[in-house]
């Protein structure tokens, strides 16, 4: 996904989504016992040694599922705060470890995109603590921050710190508006609700990472490859080609619509967290190839652009995402605009006669990378420059027309242009929708999937009409 300069980089531990309102609870019986540990501590369990004493569940019991649905809503109202806090207070003070996951354009003090993230994501834990299925299904929400953590290489021993910064984070914001004791059986069950969490998403990544690392070409953690080669594809949108540093004669399996994590070092302080971009070279390729749109202010889109050359050597990560084909679904049509075609590449390819069409809105026809790879569908093009942007309203109707509604709507653009037209879509019958958004989903107060009416807001990864 050449994911834009801005990309996915968005590291969501479970155990940072979940934690929240235990934390206040948690907190105030350090605090009373005067156990609290310093504000600022990078590394251990900071609970007092709690995690290595009771470990990591199997499940909740029933008594903690009810008290957790009934002391949930506590934190709602400040759980962008508290999110904001804790991603501040981390940067500062870890900023040789946060800095190699996180972006910092998608974080306080320039953006709020990560705080909103972890914060749609405490929300997404509450409202399901009774039937957590909605969010553990293939391609929902915890499976997305699983693939996410394994493209960032994120490890067990990463989970402690997030936890204590988050801790802290709720005490400032919490503290002054919750006094007063809080029963132990609040602590113990919000206690038990993260570390069975925290199991899920431990033991989910692990297995991610032993079946990507399993197959053909395949490989765990970050691995040197050297650029093989720089092209130019659309207006300011560059293709990268690389190879890895020791050869194989095997090729890439991964499956089309996932992304590479590319990690560079333009400052050569090794603090740039890596970017997130769509794999566009075939699966079973000898190489990888991903492309990028040059972002103005973009530091890795720039860098890139502008200063990466062939021989020079790059780390990546395996391919990783659940935007991928339906195979429910036999054929799809597929939605772009602008740098979300990159996605669509090998969509059509591995679709091939099965798409039934293709749509893409760009600024110009020179802007419009990888436009001979569709050109044997049916296609509906449209640029913008010196005419009329078509409104979603009538795009969508002109693709219902051409291709019918019994297929899988693929879109990949601009949040808003994706709300409406799958909005749209859904409306006029499409069987069934998938969105990508380039950023955090969490992020934009979506559901990982919807049937029946679409949400209000939001662009869920699919949406289902009923």
């Amino acid at each position: 996904m050449a994911r834009q300069s801005t990309s996915k980089v968005d590291v969501l531990p479970v155990l940072v989504a979940i934690v929240a309102v235990p934390v206040v609870a948690l907190l105030f019986k350090m605090l009373r016992q005067k156990k609290a540990q310093p504000a600022r501590a990078a590394t251990g369990c900071p609970l007092d040694g709690m995690c290595a004493r009771r470990g990591l569940p199997e499940a909740m019991s029933d008594e903690t599922v009810a008290t957790v649905d009934a002391t949930a809503a506590t934190v709602a109202p400040h759980a962008l705060d508290i999110t904001k806090g804790f991603y501040a207070e981390m940067i500062e003070s870890n900023p040789s470890v946060v800095l190699d996951l996180f972006n910092p354009a998608h974080n306080v003090p320039i953006s709020t995109h990560q705080p909103e993230a972890l914060a749609a994501s405490v929300c997404a834990y509450a409202t399901n603590i009774k039937d957590l299925s909605p969010l553990l299904v293939p391609g929902g929400a915890v499976d997305a921050i699983n693939h996410r953590h394994c493209a960032l290489d994120v490890l067990p021993a990463q989970y402690p710190m997030v936890h204590d910064h988050l801790m802290w984070s709720v005490a400032k914001v919490l503290g002054p508006k919750l006094g007063g004791e809080v029963p132990d059986t609040v602590v113990d069950a919000w206690s038990e609700a993260v570390r069975f969490l925290a199991k899920v998403c431990i033991d989910k990544e692990e297995a991610l990472y032993a079946a990507y690392a399993g197959r053909a070409g395949g490989w765990r953690g970050r691995k040197d490859f050297v650029v093989t080669e720089i092209s130019e594809v659309g207006t300011d949108i560059k293709s990268f080609t690389f190879a890895p540093v020791e050869p194989q004669a095997v090729g890439f399996a991964f499956l089309p619509g996932q992304y590479l994590t590319v990690k560079v070092d333009p400052n050569g302080d090794g603090l740039t967290a890596p970017r997130h971009y769509t794999v566009t070279s075939p699966p079973g390729a000898t190489y990888l190839q991903c492309a990028t749109k040059k972002i103005m202010g973009g530091v890795v889109s720039t860098y890139m652009h502008e200063a990466l050359k062939v021989g020079d050597t790059v780390k990546l990560t395996p391919p990783y995402g659940v935007f991928t084909i339906d195979e429910s679904l036999p054929t799809g049509v597929l939605l772009s605009a602008g740098i979300g075609v990159t996605p669509m590449v090998n969509f059509a390819r591995a679709l091939d006669s099965n798409v039934a069409l293709v749509v893409h809105v760009d600024k110009t026809e020179t802007a419009h990378a990888f436009k001979e790879e569709f050109e044997k569908h049916p296609t509906i093009f449209k640029y913008t420059e010196g005419g009329t942007r078509p409104s979603v309203q009538s795009l969508a109707m002109e693709t219902v027309a051409a291709a019918g509604t019994d297929h899988c709507f693929y879109i990949c653009g601009p949040l808003a242009w994706m709300n409406e037209m799958q909005a749209e879509l859904l409306k006029l019958g499409a069987k069934k929708v998938m969105c990508e958004v380039f950023g955090s989903q969490l992020a934009t107060g979506c559901p990982f999937a919807a049937s029946g009416k679409l949400p209000t807001t939001g662009c869920p990864f699919a949406a289902k009409y009923t």
